[in-house]
């Protein structure tokens, strides 16, 4: 606001006065840079250099120690040094807390969708190719919402003795898959498993924008004949093209039906059983049974699936999601010039699923797996997530599916 300030100065001179015209003085421009902030989110910054009272931690000195750290830095003058051992106290939950902004209520709306929570750790011995850590926000009704910091976020893959950047968009927060409130968000918690020494510094939010992700519009068709033969008029419509061939899907409320052409050198070894059947030639399907779900969620719902199809001796079929073999599934193969084809049809009820509703979208990711000639998987090729593995963990590396009458 800008301050008029008038001034009428009557100066005595030689026994006369000469009046003076008013003078007006204005506050001058500020200077200052503007404050930081991400689409109108100011309270990026969740800490610098200095544990305060907006940290909080576990008291258990035999399991957690927390303190500020001067010379191990990644930038300013402080960082903290962590270390814990869960065995050393098993019974009591470990973690730690920060009620940024002077644990007033954050509305983080603006950036759910648009930042990433980014910080630095640097292990004091050694590395590891993740974190046994939970990180989750909580709102001022309690409720909260978790992620793990899994190698996906780690910026190379590996925490080494050296500064090393994670950054989880804030996408991948199921915030309303548990109801939490996100224009009350109160703090950020560290939740500690396992065992580690570490330094961590600069906490804070940054832009993010998450790589696009496919979609595909799918009609129903009349049901195929399950012969393992493919035959283009039956599976007729847009393919999901993947590497190592192409994979077709349809539906009806009784059924999901699949189908590949694949290349493959060496086809049908797979000596797996179980949970293991990816580790050899196998087909993959990852899908959700509920449409509006968050497709940047990074944990299983329960309405999520992901099937593997061994295509191998036995051929069997598991569901990653339940931790089950799957049973009363119709599936044939046929070895071709170039590699083979399959065709397969699943009961809904075989894997506790409803059928898709037309005119609804749904996730959805393929992957074919491929073993070389002793029988172990070589490569994996997917569908959406082209160049990124995690799938199998991590529903927002998922396509879209359109289903249309």
């Amino acid at each position: 606001m800008k301050l008029l300030l008038s001034f009428l100065f009557l100066l005595p001179v030689l026994g006369g006065c000469v009046r003076m015209k008013p003078t007006t003085l204005y506050e001058q421009p500020s200077d200052e840079v503007p404050m930081a902030n991400i689409n109108g989110f100011y309270a990026i910054s969740l800490f610098s250099d200095q544990i305060n009272s907006e940290l909080w931690y576990t008291v258990s000195p035999k399991a957690l120690q927390v303190s500020t750290e001067k010379t191990e830095v990644q930038s300013g003058s402080g960082a903290i040094s962590l270390e814990w051992n869960k065995q050393a106290d098993p019974s009591t939950w470990l973690g730690m807390g920060i009620g940024w902004d002077n644990w007033t209520g954050k509305d983080m709306s603006a950036i759910q969708q648009s930042a990433a929570i980014s910080f630095w750790v640097k292990m004091k011995k050694g590395q590891s190719s993740g974190l046994p850590w939970a990180i989750g926000f909580e709102d001022f009704s309690g409720g909260q919402a978790w992620t793990g910091v899994t190698v996906n976020y780690i910026q190379g893959g590996v925490v080494k003795d050296q500064w090393t950047q994670v950054i989880i968009p804030l996408s991948a927060f199921p915030f309303e898959g548990y109801d939490v409130d996100v224009t009350n968000i109160k703090q950020l918690i560290f939740q500690f498993e396992s065992s580690g020494k570490v330094w961590i510094d600069d906490i804070r939010f940054i832009p993010y924008t998450a790589v696009g992700r496919k979609s595909v519009s799918v009609n129903q068709m009349t049901p195929p004949v399950i012969d393992g033969v493919f035959n283009s008029t039956e599976w007729s419509g847009t393919g999901f093209q993947l590497t190592a061939g192409t994979v077709y899907l349809n539906w009806d409320d009784n059924m999901l039906y699949l189908a590949a052409v694949v290349k493959d050198q060496t086809p049908f070894i797979n000596t797996q059983t179980g949970k293991d059947i990816w580790n050899g030639d196998a087909l993959e399907i990852a899908f959700s049974t509920t449409s509006g779900v968050s497709p940047k969620r990074t944990i299983f719902y329960p309405s999520d699936h992901h099937l593997g199809f061994q295509l191998g001796s036995s051929y069997q079929v598991f569901d990653w999601a339940t931790g089950n073999p799957v049973s009363n599934i119709i599936q044939k193969s046929n070895k071709t010039q170039t590699g083979y084809s399959f065709e397969a049809a699943i009961p809904w009820s075989a894997i506790g699923a409803k059928p898709w509703i037309t005119g609804l979208p749904y996730d959805l990711e393929l992957a074919l797996d491929l073993s070389d000639a002793s029988g172990k998987r070589e490569s994996q090729s997917r569908w959406n997530s082209i160049t990124k593995e995690g799938f199998n963990s991590n529903p927002a590396l998922w396509g879209t599916l359109i289903t249309q009458p």
